[in-house]
């Protein structure tokens, strides 16, 4: 048997005992981004994108606890439910489960942590207080240092598309990369004084702040800069694209300034809160900023006009990120984690879809109860022999969503899925009993080109009654 390129398959994989089927060919659907919907909606899935949960985004919020060990000056969302935050200690912490719970990856950096961005493909850059850049390629696993390439403190970065990225340092330099962050050209001294933030707007145009209250402003994806003059009052702290040409930033006066041209003009609005330490933009018109106090403020009409949630703690909020379908996190200065989650679901009842690409297996009928066996590619019939599915490109797998329409029926029957890759289990599994729906996102694994997928089941009653179920997994 051989793949779409003409080439055999591996020894062993033959018709239907190990079919395997070439994922970006037959079983991969195009992109789907930024949807969800409550567990409880079983027809949001089939319909499609489902927009209509995301009015009170970044309204509810959660404290984890201390988390970390230091303040968490800088947090960045890498899809599929990863998040990276580093700290004032060198630590880098991730999560894969959206933020819910994270894991210490140790001391990363040379210096405190200011910064991360990422690029694309699991592509993550950092910078730190003592002018390093650090950088991984594999989501934020491990990584590797570059040594020295700035002079000073980096304060900000931004990534810009097509494998540019910028940073901004404590000596006013702005230093670009055009190759995914792996060498940097120093572009001189650009700004007025220290350079506390950037942003990327559209279409090439990025702006970045100082603390002299100077926006700078980019037409060329970061070549080249122009002074816009005086803009804040107190030295601008963070800055925010929400989109259609609107950008926002705040000061350390806890003035928010407003422009609807694509950062050329702008608007003070006044002073809103206190310090502005850090910004994120939600979506459906929500953006939110924590303030040097630790309360968190909220706009629904893209920063036009603001609402004070209240203190988040007492002290400062520097780290904010958008994780999508309305979750956003924030870290404070005193190491602690706020979690914001739609109303129309939380952490039990919410499903969350951010789909690079997906697999889908299924079974259309009942599954044979009290035995193991193999979910098919699409939608089939469970089978004795495992089938399999071949990931044609690398990438991070997981996020392993499963669905029924008749469940299993009482009595303590289960039945577990578990995802396979070459022949072999991973911590990738659902267990549903007597229920229809049911999701892993805390788990992943990272597959390459060639690697052979499968969603095993093991039924553990003789009456298990469950039938017309449908799972799918992500490849990011």
């Amino acid at each position: 048997m051989s793949g779409s390129n003409g080439q055999p398959y591996a020894s062993g994989v033959t018709a239907l005992s190990g079919l395997t089927i070439d994922v970006e060919k037959d079983w991969l659907t195009n992109p789907i981004s930024n949807i969800g919907a409550p567990k409880t909606d079983l027809s949001a899935l089939p319909r499609g994108l489902v927009k209509e949960y995301g009015s009170d985004y970044g309204l509810n919020w959660a404290d984890l606890g201390a988390i970390t060990g230091a303040a968490i000056n800088s947090t960045s969302y890498l899809g599929n439910g990863i998040v990276v935050l580093g700290c004032a200690d060198n630590h880098v912490w991730r999560s894969v489960n959206y933020g819910l719970t994270w894991i210490n990856l140790g001391v990363i950096a040379a210096g405190g942590v200011y910064v991360i961005s990422y690029l694309g493909n699991g592509i993550v850059v950092l910078g730190d207080a003592s002018g390093h850049i650090f950088r991984s390629t594999n989501h934020g696993l491990t990584w590797a240092d570059l040594g020295v390439i700035s002079g000073g403190l980096i304060f900000s970065m931004v990534y810009l598309g097509n494998g540019i990225v910028i940073f901004g340092d404590q000596l006013r330099h702005v230093w670009r990369s055009i190759d995914y962050g792996a060498t940097w050209a120093d572009l001189g001294i650009i700004a007025t004084n220290q350079i506390y933030s950037m942003a990327y707007l559209s279409n090439g145009i990025a702006i970045l702040g100082d603390i002299s209250n100077h926006v700078w402003r980019s037409t060329n994806y970061g070549a080249a800069w122009a002074d816009l003059g005086v803009i804040a009052t107190n030295g601008i702290s963070s800055m925010a694209y929400l989109g259609n040409g609107i950008s926002i930033l705040g000061d350390f006066s806890g003035h928010i300034f407003r422009s609807v041209n694509y950062g050329a003009t702008w608007a003070d609005l006044g002073k809103i809160g206190d310090q502005v330490q850090s910004m994120s933009f939600v979506g459906n018109g929500v953006v939110i900023f924590g303030d040097q106090l630790g309360h968190i403020w909220r706009s629904t009409n893209y920063g036009a006009t603001w609402t004070d949630l209240g203190a988040m703690g007492a002290n400062a909020l520097p780290s904010a990120a958008c994780l999508g379908n309305g979750v956003v996190v924030v870290g404070s200065g005193v190491n602690h984690i706020w979690r914001s989650t739609s109303a129309f679901g939380n952490d039990n009842n919410f499903t969350q879809y951010s789909f690079d690409k997906t697999i889908q297996f299924g079974c259309l009928g009942a599954i044979t109860p009290n035995v193991t066996t193999y979910l098919a590619p699409g939608n089939g019939i469970t089978q004795v022999n495992e089938i399999k599915i071949r990931v044609t490109a690398p990438g991070l797998l997981g996020n392993l969503f499963v669905q029924q329409r008749v469940a299993s029926g009482a009595g303590g029957t289960t039945e577990v899925y578990t995802v396979r890759v070459n022949g072999v289990d991973t911590a990738i599994t659902c267990t549903l009993n007597n229920v229809l729906i049911g999701s892993d996102i805390a788990h992943s694994v990272l597959v390459a080109a060639g690697d052979a997928v499968s969603i095993k089941v093991v039924s553990n009653n003789a009456v298990d009654t469950s039938a017309d179920m449908i799972a799918s997994l992500q490849i990011s």
